[in-house]
């Protein structure tokens, strides 16, 4: 059984250290989620994502920087297409958002007709942004984010590419979730990524205890400013403008939570938090915001943070496992969020809980947001994280180790050191990995060529049923 570790580090707050028993967990069995391969088109999903708890810190995190890539000794099966996206909670949404065009593969800028919600764009709006101040402290914030025990970091800075895919709600969707994405571990992550593993396997990471992990949340974006992205797919034909606004620093951190020890995560286990829909259907937010300073002081609102002060975006990951799937039709029936002392129920396997803190230095007063759905119009309660484990065994059981010995440990390599922005990995992957070849190998919509001959669209696959609403 794998887990998935990753860490960089801007440390949250101190964790009440409760020593877990360290008896042998029974083996489980695994199962990957009976999904379907994409379709090109991917349905929106209604994340149920659940709300996590803001305030307590995490012990032993690293800050993300550090550079450095290694082979990651992945074992278990490959996840099946099923498709997921970015936000969700204790309900994962996928990202995919609502498309009911077909995917026109890698080339040239679909229409309105193809990527709908074009005509609802918006900017946020004033009582979406708050002072921190006006926040209360120690109040309870969406899911997660009661931990016991110990905890292990991991650092991965953020990798050098974006785009506006998601693999795992969306797979061989371009432009599947309509607003962009900044990436961390995994130098490959595109469309293409959740139709053929062997584009995460092959590729090089940002992580440099080498987990090939693939994580991504919505760029932060300065919107006095110009993007790159002008006149393109998931910039501002989506409603996404302003120039990127680069993390000052990432933690990435897994803890204990409640009285019994954790099983080590396994590989190949799909994790989203928060819903990139839910400001439409109401469900599934997990969004968190903080100031460094003060922690304590959590709210689902964009917040203004005192000058000098870093306003971090905190993504609390469900940790309560069913025991056999990796995967499900919504992205987050598999796993779950513990209740509010941090424990699951009986019927359910504790696992690593990862937070991961993106944190951001004087951001410009309340001219900032982060992309979304056109229609979502930058709405704070989106904000979602996804990440698919690609660790390796020996790495996730280390951490289970950690844990449970309620230590605080960080997994890297002899080299790290501290240091911030984007790493130029992306150019090292193989030129056949790359989306337009990728997608060229497979045909379109992901299908083999000898699987679509037809010019008919594809069925939609069985796993997308009832995902309306749950878009990444």
């Amino acid at each position: 059984m794998a887990a998935l570790l990753v860490a960089v580090g801007v440390p949250v707050a101190g964790l009440a250290v409760l020593a877990h028993a360290t008896s042998p967990t029974p083996t489980l069995e695994v199962h990957l989620a009976a999904g379907s391969d994409d379709s090109g088109e991917a349905k929106d999903k209604d994340d149920s994502g659940g709300s996590g708890d803001s305030s307590s810190g995490d012990s032993g995190s690293s800050k993300d920087d550090s550079s450095s890539k290694s082979k990651d000794d992945k074992s278990q099966d490959d996840k099946s297409g099923d498709q997921k996206d970015s936000g969700d909670g204790s309900g994962a949404g996928k990202d995919s958002g609502k498309e009911s065009g077909k995917d026109s593969g890698a080339g040239g800028q679909g229409g309105d007709a193809e990527f709908p919600g074009r005509d609802k764009a918006g900017r946020a709006s004033a009582d979406e942004y708050t002072d921190m101040s006006q926040v209360a402290s120690n109040q309870q914030v969406g899911q997660g984010g009661q931990f016991s025990g110990g905890s292990y970091s991991f650092s991965c800075p953020l990798s050098d590419h974006h785009n506006s895919d998601n693999f795992i709600i969306a797979p061989g969707k371009r432009n599947g979730a309509q607003h962009t994405h900044d990436y961390a571990g995994n130098n490959s992550t595109n469309a293409a990524s959740g139709t053929d593993q062997s584009t995460l396997e092959e590729s090089s990471t940002t992580c440099t205890n080498g987990d090939k992990s693939p994580i991504f949340w919505p760029v932060m974006r300065d919107l006095a400013g110009v993007g790159p992205d002008v006149g393109q797919d998931g910039g501002s034909l989506d409603g996404n403008v302003g120039s990127f606004i680069e993390p000052t620093a990432v933690d990435y951190t897994f803890h204990g939570h409640g009285t019994r020890p954790v099983s080590p995560m396994p590989l190949n286990m799909t994790l989203v938090t928060g819903s990139a829909k839910a400001a439409s259907t109401g469900k599934g937010s997990n969004a968190k915001f903080a100031c460094a300073s003060s922690p304590d002081r959590v709210s689902d609102k964009y917040l203004a943070c005192p000058a000098g002060d870093q306003m971090q975006r905190v993504y609390d990951f469900p940790s309560c496992w069913n025991g056999k799937d990796l995967d499900s039709e919504t992205h987050t029936e598999h796993l779950t969020y513990p209740d509010q002392s941090g424990e699951c129920p009986t019927d359910k396997t504790p696992v690593p809980a990862l937070r991961i803190t993106v944190g951001y230095q004087d951001l410009p007063g309340r001219s900032y947001a982060i992309d979304s759905f056109p229609e979502q119009q930058h709405n704070p309660v989106t904000d979602h994280a996804l990440l698919e484990y690609l660790s390796s065994e020996a790495r996730a059981q280390a951490g289970a180790n950690c844990i449970n010995a309620a230590q605080a440990c960080t997994q890297g390599s002899d080299q790290d050191t501290s240091r911030a922005g984007r790493l130029g990995f992306s150019d090292q992957v193989p030129q056949a990995k790359n989306y337009d070849s990728a997608m060229a190998d497979m045909g379109s919509w992901g299908q083999t060529p000898s699987s679509s001959s037809s010019s008919a669209a594809p069925a939609a696959p069985a796993g997308m049923a009832g995902m309306a609403g749950m878009g990444h």
